[in-house]
Protein backbone atom coordinates (compact mmCIF):
# COMPACT_ATOMS: atom_id res chain seq x y z
CA UNK A 1 0.00 0.00 0.00
CA UNK A 2 2.68 2.73 -1.15
CA UNK A 3 -0.13 6.09 -0.96
CA UNK A 4 2.23 8.61 -0.19
CA UNK A 5 5.58 9.30 -1.53
CA UNK A 6 3.44 10.30 -4.82
CA UNK A 7 0.21 9.25 -3.74
CA UNK A 8 -2.89 9.98 -2.89
CA UNK A 9 -4.58 6.51 -2.92
CA UNK A 10 -6.45 4.97 -5.53
CA UNK A 11 -7.16 1.24 -5.62
CA UNK A 12 -5.46 -1.31 -7.99
CA UNK A 13 -6.57 -3.90 -8.79
CA UNK A 14 -3.95 -6.79 -7.95
CA UNK A 15 -3.93 -11.14 -7.72
CA UNK A 16 -1.99 -11.18 -4.30
CA UNK A 17 -0.71 -14.01 -2.84
CA UNK A 18 0.01 -14.00 0.30
CA UNK A 19 0.50 -16.09 3.72
CA UNK A 20 -2.13 -19.80 3.47
CA UNK A 21 -3.07 -19.41 -0.19
CA UNK A 22 -3.94 -16.70 -3.23
CA UNK A 23 -6.73 -14.25 -2.92
CA UNK A 24 -7.87 -11.89 -5.92
CA UNK A 25 -8.33 -8.66 -3.32
CA UNK A 26 -8.61 -4.39 -4.02
CA UNK A 27 -6.00 -2.86 -2.59
CA UNK A 28 -4.73 0.10 -2.69
CA UNK A 29 -1.49 1.34 -4.48
CA UNK A 30 -0.52 4.73 -3.47
CA UNK A 31 0.82 5.72 -6.98
CA UNK A 32 -2.04 6.74 -9.51
CA UNK A 33 -1.96 4.31 -12.30
CA UNK A 34 -3.24 4.37 -15.43
CA UNK A 35 -3.02 6.74 -18.83
CA UNK A 36 -3.42 10.36 -19.85
CA UNK A 37 -6.89 11.23 -20.93
CA UNK A 38 -9.01 13.57 -21.33
CA UNK A 39 -12.40 15.43 -21.45
CA UNK A 40 -14.87 17.61 -19.56
CA UNK A 41 -15.22 20.93 -21.33
CA UNK A 42 -12.26 20.61 -23.88
CA UNK A 43 -9.92 16.98 -24.64
CA UNK A 44 -6.99 16.75 -24.27
CA UNK A 45 -5.08 13.49 -25.30
CA UNK A 46 -2.14 14.06 -22.66
CA UNK A 47 0.34 16.24 -24.70
CA UNK A 48 -0.60 18.96 -22.62
CA UNK A 49 0.07 21.54 -25.68
CA UNK A 50 -1.82 24.95 -25.33
CA UNK A 51 -1.73 27.08 -22.86
CA UNK A 52 -5.61 26.72 -21.89
CA UNK A 53 -5.85 29.73 -19.30
CA UNK A 54 -7.28 32.46 -21.39
CA UNK A 55 -10.32 34.18 -22.94
CA UNK A 56 -12.05 32.56 -25.39
CA UNK A 57 -15.01 33.51 -27.61
CA UNK A 58 -18.07 35.34 -26.71
CA UNK A 59 -16.56 36.45 -23.39
CA UNK A 60 -15.69 33.08 -21.99
CA UNK A 61 -12.77 32.09 -20.35
CA UNK A 62 -11.00 29.27 -20.56
CA UNK A 63 -8.97 27.22 -18.01
CA UNK A 64 -7.25 24.32 -18.04
CA UNK A 65 -7.51 21.71 -15.06
CA UNK A 66 -5.06 18.95 -13.96
CA UNK A 67 -6.50 15.81 -11.82
CA UNK A 68 -5.03 12.83 -10.88
CA UNK A 69 -7.77 10.60 -11.16
CA UNK A 70 -6.58 8.80 -14.34
CA UNK A 71 -9.20 5.67 -14.39
CA UNK A 72 -12.13 6.15 -17.03
CA UNK A 73 -14.54 6.10 -14.71
CA UNK A 74 -13.17 8.53 -12.42
CA UNK A 75 -13.18 10.81 -15.30
CA UNK A 76 -16.60 10.59 -16.54
CA UNK A 77 -17.68 11.67 -13.30
CA UNK A 78 -15.61 14.35 -13.05
CA UNK A 79 -16.66 15.40 -16.89
CA UNK A 80 -20.17 15.44 -15.75
CA UNK A 81 -18.93 17.79 -12.96
CA UNK A 82 -17.46 20.25 -15.53
CA UNK A 83 -20.45 20.13 -17.94
CA UNK A 84 -22.56 20.90 -14.84
CA UNK A 85 -20.28 23.96 -13.91
CA UNK A 86 -19.98 25.10 -17.29
CA UNK A 87 -23.86 25.24 -17.19
CA UNK A 88 -23.80 27.89 -15.08
CA UNK A 89 -20.53 30.07 -15.36
CA UNK A 90 -18.86 31.60 -18.64
CA UNK A 91 -15.81 29.49 -18.13
CA UNK A 92 -14.64 26.75 -20.32
CA UNK A 93 -12.81 24.07 -18.42
CA UNK A 94 -10.14 21.60 -20.32
CA UNK A 95 -9.30 19.02 -18.39
CA UNK A 96 -6.04 16.50 -18.61
CA UNK A 97 -5.53 13.49 -16.59
CA UNK A 98 -1.87 12.98 -15.12
CA UNK A 99 -0.45 10.01 -13.25
CA UNK A 100 1.14 11.38 -10.08
CA UNK A 101 4.38 9.66 -10.95
CA UNK A 102 4.33 11.52 -14.58
CA UNK A 103 3.74 14.99 -12.50
CA UNK A 104 7.59 16.13 -12.10
CA UNK A 105 8.17 15.57 -15.64
CA UNK A 106 4.94 17.22 -16.93
CA UNK A 107 5.01 20.26 -14.62
CA UNK A 108 8.60 20.64 -15.98
CA UNK A 109 7.57 20.74 -19.33
CA UNK A 110 4.47 22.83 -19.15
CA UNK A 111 6.38 25.40 -17.41
CA UNK A 112 9.09 25.46 -19.76
CA UNK A 113 6.32 25.88 -22.68
CA UNK A 114 4.28 28.28 -20.00
CA UNK A 115 1.60 25.75 -20.99
CA UNK A 116 0.90 25.13 -16.56
CA UNK A 117 -2.75 24.92 -15.54
CA UNK A 118 -4.71 27.50 -13.83
CA UNK A 119 -5.99 24.71 -11.13
CA UNK A 120 -4.80 20.75 -10.36
CA UNK A 121 -5.54 18.16 -8.01
CA UNK A 122 -3.10 16.41 -6.46
CA UNK A 123 -1.07 15.63 -3.29
CA UNK A 124 1.33 17.07 -0.66
CA UNK A 125 4.61 16.23 -2.02
CA UNK A 126 4.04 18.33 -5.55
CA UNK A 127 2.47 20.73 -3.45
CA UNK A 128 5.29 21.68 -0.99
CA UNK A 129 8.00 21.32 -4.24
CA UNK A 130 5.70 23.79 -6.28
CA UNK A 131 4.59 25.88 -3.41
CA UNK A 132 8.19 26.16 -2.03
CA UNK A 133 8.96 27.06 -5.65
CA UNK A 134 6.46 30.31 -5.79
CA UNK A 135 4.39 28.46 -8.75
CA UNK A 136 1.18 28.32 -6.60
CA UNK A 137 -1.11 30.77 -5.59
CA UNK A 138 -1.28 31.13 -1.85
CA UNK A 139 -3.92 34.62 -2.17
CA UNK A 140 -5.77 32.14 -4.54
CA UNK A 141 -6.50 29.25 -1.91
CA UNK A 142 -7.38 31.77 0.94
CA UNK A 143 -9.95 33.33 -1.20
CA UNK A 144 -11.12 29.73 -1.37
CA UNK A 145 -10.60 28.40 1.95
CA UNK A 146 -12.57 32.16 2.91
CA UNK A 147 -14.93 31.39 0.90
CA UNK A 148 -15.91 27.87 1.75
CA UNK A 149 -15.50 28.75 5.28
CA UNK A 150 -12.13 28.06 7.06
CA UNK A 151 -13.87 26.61 10.00
CA UNK A 152 -15.71 24.05 8.08
CA UNK A 153 -12.36 22.17 7.64
CA UNK A 154 -10.69 19.66 9.69
CA UNK A 155 -7.90 21.40 10.96
CA UNK A 156 -5.50 18.64 10.55
CA UNK A 157 -6.23 19.36 6.79
CA UNK A 158 -5.75 22.73 6.92
CA UNK A 159 -2.29 22.47 8.60
CA UNK A 160 -0.76 20.23 6.20
CA UNK A 161 -1.46 22.85 3.34
CA UNK A 162 0.26 25.37 5.40
CA UNK A 163 3.36 27.59 3.77
CA UNK A 164 6.31 27.99 6.20
CA UNK A 165 5.89 31.72 5.88
CA UNK A 166 1.90 31.68 6.44
CA UNK A 167 -0.94 31.15 4.45
CA UNK A 168 -1.96 27.91 2.45
CA UNK A 169 -0.08 27.52 -0.70
CA UNK A 170 -3.71 25.13 -1.25
CA UNK A 171 -6.70 24.03 -0.37
CA UNK A 172 -7.56 20.74 0.99
CA UNK A 173 -10.17 18.84 -1.06
CA UNK A 174 -10.49 14.92 0.03
CA UNK A 175 -8.08 12.57 1.50
CA UNK A 176 -7.74 9.46 3.32
CA UNK A 177 -6.74 8.51 6.72
CA UNK A 178 -4.75 5.17 8.59
CA UNK A 179 -5.08 3.60 11.81
CA UNK A 180 -6.60 0.26 13.57
CA UNK A 181 -9.01 -1.74 12.05
CA UNK A 182 -9.99 -5.02 14.61
CA UNK A 183 -12.68 -7.48 14.71
CA UNK A 184 -14.92 -6.51 17.16
CA UNK A 185 -16.09 -9.67 18.18
CA UNK A 186 -12.68 -11.43 18.60
CA UNK A 187 -11.44 -8.83 20.75
CA UNK A 188 -14.78 -8.66 22.96
CA UNK A 189 -13.97 -12.28 23.69
CA UNK A 190 -10.64 -11.38 25.32
CA UNK A 191 -12.05 -8.48 27.15
CA UNK A 192 -10.01 -6.03 25.04
CA UNK A 193 -11.74 -2.81 23.64
CA UNK A 194 -10.85 -0.84 20.55
CA UNK A 195 -6.78 -0.05 21.06
CA UNK A 196 -5.58 3.54 20.60
CA UNK A 197 -2.80 4.00 23.14
CA UNK A 198 0.56 1.89 23.09
CA UNK A 199 -0.37 -0.42 26.10
CA UNK A 200 -3.68 -1.45 24.55
CA UNK A 201 -2.41 -2.46 21.39
CA UNK A 202 0.69 -3.87 22.76
CA UNK A 203 -0.98 -6.25 24.99
CA UNK A 204 -4.19 -6.49 22.01
CA UNK A 205 -1.47 -7.99 19.74
CA UNK A 206 0.02 -10.22 21.90
CA UNK A 207 -3.21 -11.46 23.68
CA UNK A 208 -4.28 -12.09 20.28
CA UNK A 209 -1.22 -13.89 18.92
CA UNK A 210 -1.25 -17.58 18.19
CA UNK A 211 1.05 -18.41 15.54
CA UNK A 212 0.73 -22.48 16.00
CA UNK A 213 -2.77 -21.61 15.42
CA UNK A 214 -2.12 -19.87 12.35
CA UNK A 215 -3.35 -16.72 14.07
CA UNK A 216 -1.06 -13.45 14.67
CA UNK A 217 -1.49 -10.50 16.81
CA UNK A 218 -1.23 -7.64 14.64
CA UNK A 219 0.34 -6.76 11.12
CA UNK A 220 1.98 -3.68 10.93
CA UNK A 221 4.86 -2.48 7.86
CA UNK A 222 8.01 -4.13 8.63
CA UNK A 223 9.15 -4.24 5.27
CA UNK A 224 11.52 -1.41 4.05
CA UNK A 225 8.97 0.49 2.05
CA UNK A 226 6.46 3.32 2.61
CA UNK A 227 4.02 1.24 4.18
CA UNK A 228 6.42 0.94 6.80
CA UNK A 229 7.43 4.30 7.29
CA UNK A 230 3.39 5.43 7.02
CA UNK A 231 2.39 3.08 10.08
CA UNK A 232 6.08 4.04 12.35
CA UNK A 233 4.32 7.61 12.01
CA UNK A 234 1.66 7.77 14.65
CA UNK A 235 3.80 5.85 16.77
CA UNK A 236 6.72 8.46 16.65
CA UNK A 237 4.64 11.35 16.69
CA UNK A 238 2.22 10.10 19.54
CA UNK A 239 5.78 10.56 21.65
CA UNK A 240 6.52 13.88 20.21
CA UNK A 241 9.30 12.36 18.05
CA UNK A 242 10.13 14.39 14.71
CA UNK A 243 12.70 13.53 11.79
CA UNK A 244 13.16 17.43 12.30
CA UNK A 245 13.42 20.19 14.40
CA UNK A 246 12.28 23.90 14.24
CA UNK A 247 15.18 24.45 12.42
CA UNK A 248 15.30 21.94 10.41
CA UNK A 249 17.79 20.16 11.78
CA UNK A 250 18.09 16.10 11.80
CA UNK A 251 16.44 14.75 14.99
CA UNK A 252 16.03 11.17 14.70
CA UNK A 253 18.26 10.46 17.01
CA UNK A 254 16.19 11.63 19.70
CA UNK A 255 15.10 9.73 23.05
CA UNK A 256 11.84 10.14 21.96
CA UNK A 257 12.56 8.45 18.40
CA UNK A 258 14.73 5.89 20.55
CA UNK A 259 11.40 4.89 22.29
CA UNK A 260 9.46 4.73 19.34
CA UNK A 261 11.53 2.73 17.70
CA UNK A 262 11.88 0.16 20.76
CA UNK A 263 8.16 0.19 21.21
CA UNK A 264 7.44 -0.58 17.58
CA UNK A 265 10.00 -3.11 17.42
CA UNK A 266 8.15 -4.91 20.57
CA UNK A 267 5.25 -4.52 19.00
CA UNK A 268 6.36 -6.45 15.29
CA UNK A 269 7.41 -9.24 17.47
CA UNK A 270 3.51 -10.58 16.96
CA UNK A 271 3.05 -9.76 13.24
CA UNK A 272 3.14 -12.77 10.78
CA UNK A 273 6.63 -14.49 10.01
CA UNK A 274 9.00 -12.25 7.15
CA UNK A 275 8.88 -8.80 5.79
CA UNK A 276 5.06 -7.76 6.20
CA UNK A 277 3.84 -4.84 3.79
CA UNK A 278 -0.05 -3.68 2.99
CA UNK A 279 -0.54 -6.79 1.15
CA UNK A 280 0.29 -9.13 4.54
CA UNK A 281 -2.43 -6.71 6.47
CA UNK A 282 -5.05 -6.92 3.77
CA UNK A 283 -5.09 -10.54 3.16
CA UNK A 284 -4.95 -12.21 6.54
CA UNK A 285 -7.82 -9.32 7.81
CA UNK A 286 -9.96 -10.71 5.29
CA UNK A 287 -9.04 -14.35 5.50
CA UNK A 288 -9.51 -13.91 9.62
CA UNK A 289 -5.92 -15.00 10.23
CA UNK A 290 -5.82 -11.63 11.89
CA UNK A 291 -7.89 -9.60 13.74
CA UNK A 292 -5.80 -6.16 14.07
CA UNK A 293 -4.33 -4.74 11.34
CA UNK A 294 -3.01 -0.80 10.51
CA UNK A 295 -4.42 -0.09 7.29
CA UNK A 296 -5.85 3.00 5.61
CA UNK A 297 -9.45 4.03 5.08
CA UNK A 298 -9.36 1.80 1.62
CA UNK A 299 -10.03 -1.22 3.47
CA UNK A 300 -13.89 0.09 3.93
CA UNK A 301 -14.46 -1.13 0.40
CA UNK A 302 -12.93 -4.63 0.46
CA UNK A 303 -14.11 -5.00 3.77
CA UNK A 304 -17.80 -4.22 2.71
CA UNK A 305 -17.20 -6.95 -0.64
CA UNK A 306 -17.40 -9.86 2.03
CA UNK A 307 -20.37 -8.66 3.48
CA UNK A 308 -22.30 -6.71 6.09
CA UNK A 309 -21.56 -8.99 8.59
CA UNK A 310 -17.89 -8.72 8.84
CA UNK A 311 -18.28 -4.67 8.31
CA UNK A 312 -20.43 -4.96 11.58
CA UNK A 313 -18.10 -6.83 13.07
CA UNK A 314 -15.28 -4.55 11.99
CA UNK A 315 -13.91 -1.33 14.25
CA UNK A 316 -11.88 2.01 13.93
CA UNK A 317 -9.23 3.18 15.71
CA UNK A 318 -8.61 6.46 14.34
CA UNK A 319 -5.22 7.48 16.05
CA UNK A 320 -2.38 6.24 18.04
CA UNK A 321 -2.06 7.58 21.89
CA UNK A 322 0.91 8.00 23.92
CA UNK A 323 1.92 11.55 24.87
CA UNK A 324 -0.47 12.95 22.38
CA UNK A 325 -2.88 11.63 19.45
CA UNK A 326 -1.91 11.15 15.90
CA UNK A 327 -2.53 10.05 12.87
CA UNK A 328 -1.67 9.58 9.50
CA UNK A 329 -2.70 10.04 5.85
CA UNK A 330 -2.83 11.93 2.81
CA UNK A 331 -4.53 15.15 1.80
CA UNK A 332 -5.67 15.60 -1.95
CA UNK A 333 -5.36 19.73 -2.63
CA UNK A 334 -6.77 21.93 -5.41
CA UNK A 335 -3.48 24.08 -6.31
CA UNK A 336 -4.07 27.31 -8.27
CA UNK A 337 -1.27 28.41 -10.03
CA UNK A 338 0.49 32.23 -10.09
CA UNK A 339 1.41 31.95 -13.10
CA UNK A 340 -2.28 32.12 -14.57
CA UNK A 341 -4.02 35.30 -15.76
CA UNK A 342 -5.80 37.58 -13.29
CA UNK A 343 -9.14 36.42 -15.15
CA UNK A 344 -8.14 32.62 -15.56
CA UNK A 345 -6.94 32.69 -11.58
CA UNK A 346 -10.62 34.06 -10.83
CA UNK A 347 -12.18 31.37 -12.85
CA UNK A 348 -10.09 28.73 -11.20
CA UNK A 349 -11.32 29.52 -7.90
CA UNK A 350 -14.74 29.77 -8.74
CA UNK A 351 -14.44 25.68 -10.16
CA UNK A 352 -12.25 25.14 -7.20
CA UNK A 353 -15.49 26.44 -4.84
CA UNK A 354 -17.95 24.88 -7.12
CA UNK A 355 -16.24 21.36 -6.24
CA UNK A 356 -16.14 21.52 -2.60
CA UNK A 357 -19.64 22.47 -2.40
CA UNK A 358 -22.98 20.66 -1.99
CA UNK A 359 -24.07 17.83 -4.31
CA UNK A 360 -20.50 18.14 -6.51
CA UNK A 361 -18.75 17.94 -3.28
CA UNK A 362 -20.25 14.55 -2.47
CA UNK A 363 -20.39 13.50 -6.67
CA UNK A 364 -16.70 13.64 -6.41
CA UNK A 365 -16.08 11.76 -2.87
CA UNK A 366 -18.31 8.98 -3.97
CA UNK A 367 -16.17 8.08 -6.74
CA UNK A 368 -13.92 6.17 -4.05
CA UNK A 369 -15.68 5.49 -1.00
CA UNK A 370 -13.83 5.16 1.61
CA UNK A 371 -10.71 6.44 0.15
CA UNK A 372 -11.89 9.54 -0.51
CA UNK A 373 -13.03 11.43 2.67
CA UNK A 374 -14.37 15.32 3.35
CA UNK A 375 -12.01 17.68 4.65
CA UNK A 376 -15.23 19.69 5.45
CA UNK A 377 -16.79 18.42 8.58
CA UNK A 378 -20.27 19.60 7.59
CA UNK A 379 -19.95 17.14 4.51
CA UNK A 380 -18.80 14.48 6.59
CA UNK A 381 -21.84 14.13 8.96
CA UNK A 382 -24.32 14.82 6.11
CA UNK A 383 -26.83 12.32 4.90
CA UNK A 384 -26.09 13.02 1.41
CA UNK A 385 -22.61 12.19 1.73
CA UNK A 386 -23.52 8.72 3.54
CA UNK A 387 -26.45 8.05 0.82
CA UNK A 388 -23.82 5.27 -0.73
CA UNK A 389 -23.82 1.29 -0.73
CA UNK A 390 -20.12 1.25 1.15
CA UNK A 391 -20.71 3.95 3.27
CA UNK A 392 -24.08 3.25 4.63
CA UNK A 393 -22.88 -0.38 5.53
CA UNK A 394 -20.24 1.62 7.61
CA UNK A 395 -22.58 3.46 9.35
CA UNK A 396 -21.12 5.85 12.25
CA UNK A 397 -17.46 4.99 11.54
CA UNK A 398 -17.60 7.08 8.49
CA UNK A 399 -17.21 10.13 11.00
CA UNK A 400 -15.02 8.87 12.61
CA UNK A 401 -12.55 8.33 9.53
CA UNK A 402 -13.12 11.84 9.07
CA UNK A 403 -12.72 13.30 12.20
CA UNK A 404 -9.41 11.56 12.14
CA UNK A 405 -8.23 14.63 10.19
CA UNK A 406 -7.71 16.37 13.29
CA UNK A 407 -5.10 15.03 14.33
CA UNK A 408 -3.40 14.22 10.73
CA UNK A 409 0.25 14.08 10.68
CA UNK A 410 3.48 13.74 8.93
CA UNK A 411 6.77 13.78 9.34
CA UNK A 412 7.61 16.72 7.09
CA UNK A 413 5.90 19.18 9.23
CA UNK A 414 7.08 20.97 12.27
CA UNK A 415 4.81 23.78 14.28
CA UNK A 416 3.05 24.19 10.89
CA UNK A 417 6.19 24.71 9.13
CA UNK A 418 7.30 22.28 5.54
CA UNK A 419 10.37 20.63 5.59
CA UNK A 420 10.40 19.32 1.79
CA UNK A 421 14.29 17.66 2.74
CA UNK A 422 12.22 14.79 3.48
CA UNK A 423 11.98 14.19 0.19
CA UNK A 424 15.43 12.45 -0.14
CA UNK A 425 14.62 11.27 3.23
CA UNK A 426 12.30 9.30 2.19
CA UNK A 427 13.54 8.19 -1.55
CA UNK A 428 16.35 6.63 0.14
CA UNK A 429 13.47 4.92 2.38
CA UNK A 430 15.96 6.07 5.22
CA UNK A 431 12.68 5.87 8.13
CA UNK A 432 11.44 2.80 6.86
CA UNK A 433 14.71 1.17 6.51
CA UNK A 434 14.92 2.06 10.15
CA UNK A 435 11.56 0.50 11.22
CA UNK A 436 12.43 -2.50 9.45
CA UNK A 437 15.84 -2.95 11.40
CA UNK A 438 14.07 -2.67 14.70
CA UNK A 439 11.29 -4.66 13.88
CA UNK A 440 14.21 -7.57 12.71
CA UNK A 441 15.57 -7.06 16.72
CA UNK A 442 18.54 -4.49 15.78
CA UNK A 443 18.96 -1.97 18.38
CA UNK A 444 16.84 0.38 18.61
CA UNK A 445 19.10 3.61 19.78
CA UNK A 446 21.93 2.06 17.70
CA UNK A 447 19.82 2.14 14.66
CA UNK A 448 18.22 5.69 15.28
CA UNK A 449 22.08 7.32 15.58
CA UNK A 450 23.20 5.55 12.37
CA UNK A 451 20.15 6.42 9.93
CA UNK A 452 20.25 9.89 11.71
CA UNK A 453 23.43 10.50 10.48
CA UNK A 454 22.57 9.23 7.45
CA UNK A 455 19.36 11.26 7.24
CA UNK A 456 22.58 13.98 7.35
CA UNK A 457 24.50 13.18 4.66
CA UNK A 458 21.21 12.83 2.43
CA UNK A 459 20.27 16.81 3.17
CA UNK A 460 23.20 17.97 3.52
CA UNK A 461 24.03 18.57 7.03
Amino acid sequence: MTRESTTPAVSRRTVLEGIGGAAAVTALAGCLDGIYGGGGGGTNDGSGSGNGNGSGSGGTSRITFWTTQVENDRKQVIRELIRSYESGHPTNVEMIAVKEDDLPTRIASARASGTLPAIAEFGLSPMQKLGSGGLLSKQAAADVIGAVGEDTFYQGALDLTRAPDGGHYAVPMHGWVEGFWYRKSVLEEHGLDGPTTWDDLLNAAKTLHRPDENQFGTVVGTKKTSFARQCFTPFARSNGARVFDEAGEIVFDSREMIEALKFYGKLAQYTPPGKDTWKTANHTYLNGQCHLIEYSTYIMGDVAGKGTEMVEDTGFSPYVERKRRSSFGQIVALNLFSSASKEALDAAKTYAEFLLTGKQYVKWLHMAPGGMNPVLKPTARSEAFKDNETLKAWGATVEDVSDAFENIERFGYVEGKAFPELGKITNEYLIAEAVSRVAGGEDAATVAREQAEEMRRVVGQ
